[in-house]
């Protein structure tokens, strides 16, 4: 008998709510476990030092915490984060981190379906496969 594994945990925070809701309806879709914030402020009050998350999608322009700002505060605590920008102003991801590490990547808005997807994908799993893959080799192993 196969044991399922549960769905990879994706916190998006975003200060606007239709941008929430897209990423939500996208992600869930492909298999994904969606965890919404309106603020920075608001996503870290939902991570415990025990909440399980594998990626966080993070608006860079934000009022208050930005989205870099959060990111840091969040791999300081747990460095192997992975961490997805979505913004309609790289340029100001870049002016304040002047590049990105392993582990991080940035979506421009407005993104398409399929680009959130590959992204998010490529980031957890290294290939465009998403859950899908991790499905798909659970029920190819013999039991």
């Amino acid at each position: 008998m196969t044991q399922s594994r549960p769905a990879p945990v994706v916190l998006t925070v975003d200060d606007e709510a239709d941008v929430r809701r897209i990423i939500r309806r996208i992600l869930e879709r492909a298999g994904y476990s969606v965890l919404e914030a309106s603020s920075g402020v608001e996503a870290l009050d939902l991570l415990t030092s025990d909440a399980h998350l594998d990626l966080l999608i993070a608006d860079v322009a934000m009022p208050g915490l930005a989205g870099e700002e959060l990111a840091r505060k969040i791999l300081a605590a747990r460095p192997d984060q992975k961490v997805l920008y979505v913004t309609g102003h790289a340029e100001q991801l870049f002016d304040a981190r002047g590049t990105l590490w392993e582990g991080e990547a940035f979506l421009e808005k407005p993104f398409t379906t399929s680009g959130l997807i590959e992204a998010v994908s490529l980031l957890l799993y290294g290939t465009t496969e998403g859950p899908a893959l991790e499905t798909a080799g659970a029920k190819a192993r013999p039991s």
